[in-house]
């Protein structure tokens, strides 16, 4: 027969169900409705993250003032011990929730394992990285995989589905039905379909990783929590001066129920070894126990007995590792000269700057109107993995819009006015004459110029001798008031590899990444640029 659920855990539960549930509200929400802005982006629980401020110090050197809501967890953690893992952190939740839906499979629930050191050691690394340049932390910080991975993988392959789905049930014949499908279409368009049908690169390797964090959960309890989460591990170094304690009286019948309901692997069902900063003050331990054995109190955290299982030794190594990881990633090419696919987002800072504080969060991707920005693999370096690049082939920068610079938790993405905004270059296109239609063809073709969005075209028309007498109007790019944006290269009517394209450089963020060739005889204009 279970043991009710007492209060403490229900409170629990109940905290639990409402962020995540606020999250994934948060989350839809993130998203483009029709409005230059968004009220509620979901970057609120990156705001909230103490690495992501940790970290983000010691790389960037300073904090966007957003980023002070993570402190507001310090005392909470000191009063509770690690409560933001137990009751607020989304990730933990699905954990949980995935660890506990059945009892039948994981091992050693509840016992504090050597593996518990390694999300200390993970905190370390990034540290030391951090310390040079390098905000990595985000590959593994629960809020930020959770984002990416529903954002960039989780949450089109829904969108995909139910379009299909909607669209097939539109089709059908009997009126009734095509009108009730309507009808759920609009409404799921305005309150949960993405405003653009997103397609992302490493989608299902994306997938791929989430889906792993999940199912480790059946070979150990909340297995990414005790074992890899560095958000978790920094919140455990503070629970062990926590003031929340657990104890035990001399009712224990050493049942041992505590330890196999325990979420955390904190050693409930021995007082001695209690660990604090493995508990995640889930309160099943409390709850489970059938002689009213175990009680929590407030006290003096008096010689903790807590061991984090990681000596001077490796913690150096841990360090030297993160700093020694950035010193050789900074002699990678992508350091040396940009590559020239790598468009970065209007308002994005330096690179140097911009690795030194994108969380690769995915947000800025998520957001994005057209579904141009795409996580890079390689394009920046192993230094700037799943960090955001605009693919114009896939979708174009829009020119009345800065949602990216407004979800961006670090301003890894500056949120500039967008008469500013207009005036960032972020690229610069250029005409293949072997694949323009005009050109090779010698059959007009005017899309280029038609969709360019600048007050004054950037693309301007030139009469070449054409297939027979009739010349042809060929497009030349004016370097001066093209701003890369890409839309040209999206609306190409070469279906495969377009007519032009856009590439990084000239872009406003880096001085050094400019076209070094002479003046043409167009000065007063600009050069006019072939590729």
């Amino acid at each position: 027969m279970r043991t009710p659920v007492d209060t403490k855990q229900l409170a629990r539960r109940l905290s639990q169900g409402a962020f995540l549930l606020l999250f994934f509200v948060l989350l839809v929400k993130t998203d483009y409705d029709g409005r230059n802005e968004l009220s509620y982006p979901v970057k609120i629980f990156l705001d909230a993250d103490l690495l992501i401020f940790l970290t983000s110090l010691l790389s960037a050197h300073r904090i966007p003032a957003a980023l002070f809501l993570a402190l507001l967890f310090v005392p909470v953690t000191l009063l509770f011990g690690r409560a933001f893992c137990g009751w607020v952190c989304p990730l933990g939740t699905l954990n949980h929730a995935v660890s506990f839906y059945d009892r039948k499979y994981a091992e050693e629930r509840g016992i504090k394992t050597r593996g518990s050191r390694w999300k200390f050691t993970t905190l370390l690394f990034f540290a030391g990285a951090a310390l040079f340049g390098i905000q990595a932390a985000g590959l593994l910080d629960p809020i930020s995989l959770l984002i990416r991975s529903l954002s960039l993988s989780v949450m089109p392959g829904i969108n995909h589905v139910l379009r299909l789905f909607l669209d097939w049930g539109y089709r059908l014949p009997w009126r009734p039905a095509s009108d009730l499908f309507d009808g759920a279409y609009t409404f799921l368009r305005a309150h949960f379909l993405s405003f653009f049908p997103a397609r992302y690169e490493q989608a299902l390797f994306l997938f791929a990783l989430f889906f792993l964090v999940l199912v480790l959960n059946r070979y150990r309890t909340r297995f990414f929590c005790r074992f890899v989460c560095p958000l978790g591990g920094l919140l455990g170094i503070f629970s062990r001066a926590g003031l929340l304690r657990l104890s035990m009286n001399e009712k224990c019948t050493r049942c041992m129920r505590c330890r196999d309901v325990c979420a955390g692997g904190a050693n409930p069902h021995t007082e001695a070894n209690w660990s604090p900063s493995e508990c995640v003050a889930c309160f099943n331990c409390s709850a489970e126990c059938p002689e009213g054995a175990l009680a929590w109190t407030f006290a003096l955290a008096r010689g903790t007995r807590d061991r984090l299982d990681v000596d001077r030794r490796a913690a150096l190594s841990a360090l030297f590792s993160g700093a020694a990881a950035t010193w050789v990633m900074k002699t990678s090419p992508a350091q040396a000269r940009p590559a020239p696919e790598l468009v970065r987002p209007p308002g994005s800072r330096s690179e140097a700057d911009f690795l030194a504080r994108c969380v690769r969060c995915g947000e800025c991707m998520k957001v994005c109107i057209t579904g141009g920005l795409q996580p890079t693999l390689l394009s920046a370096g192993i230094e700037g993995i799943w960090t955001p690049m605009l693919v114009s082939r896939v979708g174009y920068c829009e020119y009345s819009c800065t949602l990216c610079g407004q979800v961006c938790p670090t301003q890894a993405i500056e949120n500039p006015a967008l008469p500013k905004k207009r005036k960032i270059v972020i690229g610069l296109a250029f005409v293949d004459p072997s694949r323009c239609i005009p050109f090779a063809q010698g059959t007009p073709c005017i899309v280029c110029e038609e969709h360019c969005p600048t007050p004054k075209k950037a693309i301007v028309f030139e009469e070449r001798p054409g297939k027979g007498e009739k010349p042809v109007k060929v497009p030349v790019v004016v370097t001066d008031l093209c701003i890369g944006c890409g839309i040209c290269e999206f609306k190409c009517p070469v279906v495969d590899l377009a007519g032009i394209r856009v590439t990084s450089i000239g872009e406003t963020r880096n001085p050094e990444n400019r076209l070094r060739l002479p003046v043409g005889p167009y000065a007063a204009n600009g050069p006019r640029l072939f590729l």
